[in-house]
């Protein structure tokens, strides 16, 4: 079998012997062809090793971009849902406050006006889908995104990021929330419940009462003396909240666009 056909470690062995055995026979010229030829060997080695290394780096980093863009793609379309639900609680909120402060009726109508203060209620919470990133940073791994500036940008994403804040300002039930609830008849929660909303869309429903009885819940609400400045807090939580998450929008919009295309 000619040398170039053999394992590296018997060419290396070959090359050691004829070294050797030139050295002995004081064959200069041999000596250093034949060591020439050993540390190219060893280089080529390492070369070869590095890129195979390099290599199977390459695949490792491009598996966990693309379960990082599938991570990003669920927060993108998880914030676009919420950026619109918060607003419509805000708004339910704000129709409230503006019967209490004014006695103006949702589109004149008292049962409708229940529905907002029940409906400005509700919680819906968000975080980062953040598994793969944890488990770079967690082996230790990140340098294998070598684009510097995503991973600068997923650092300030998940570790710095609105995230956090919005978890503070939603994660607790509100007061308003336990008030209005506690207050409101069984079966007009129940009613909606079952008709005013759906796969969290808010939708028109039917009145389980009629609207003096609706009126007289209204009154019930306003002679709890702490709902009100509750829902005044609870609002202005949800606006914050809303103005945080377009920070992480246009976060996530920026990195999606700037990963690496699949080779």
């Amino acid at each position: 079998m000619r040398d170039e056909n053999l394992p590296n470690s018997q060419r290396k062995s070959i090359l050691m012997r004829r070294l050797a055995n030139s050295i002995r026979k004081q064959d200069w010229t041999a000596v250093v062809i034949e060591f020439l030829l050993l540390v190219s060997g060893v280089f080529l080695g390492i070369q070869v090793a590095n890129w195979n290394a390099e290599r199977a780096d390459d695949v490792r980093a491009s598996a966990y971009l693309a379960r990082i863009k599938a991570n990003l793609e669920t927060d993108l379309g998880a914030i676009q849902v919420r950026q619109v639900y918060w607003q419509e609680v805000s708004e339910y909120g704000n129709s409230a406050i503006r019967y209490a402060e004014t006695g103006q009726l949702v589109q004149g109508s008292a049962w409708k006006t229940v529905v907002a203060f029940y409906q400005a209620s509700q919680v819906w919470p968000w975080a980062t889908t953040d598994t793969t990133y944890r488990e770079l940073l967690n082996g230790g791994e990140l340098a294998l995104i070598r684009d510097e500036q995503l991973r600068e940008a997923l650092s300030k994403y998940y570790i710095e990021g609105a995230g956090k804040e919005i978890d503070y300002l939603l994660s607790v039930q509100p007061e308003y929330r336990k008030i209005v609830r506690g207050a409101t008849p069984s079966a007009v929660s129940a009613q909606i419940w079952a008709q005013c909303s759906r796969d969290q869309q808010f939708l028109p429903c039917e009145p389980p009462i009629s609207e003096s009885q609706a009126q007289a819940l209204l009154d019930i609400y306003l002679k709890k003396p702490k709902l009100l400045s509750e829902l005044r807090f609870w609002v202005t939580s949800q606006q914050i909240a809303i103005k945080v998450i377009a920070t992480n929008h246009a976060a996530v919009t920026t990195m999606l666009e700037s990963m690496p295309q699949p080779k």
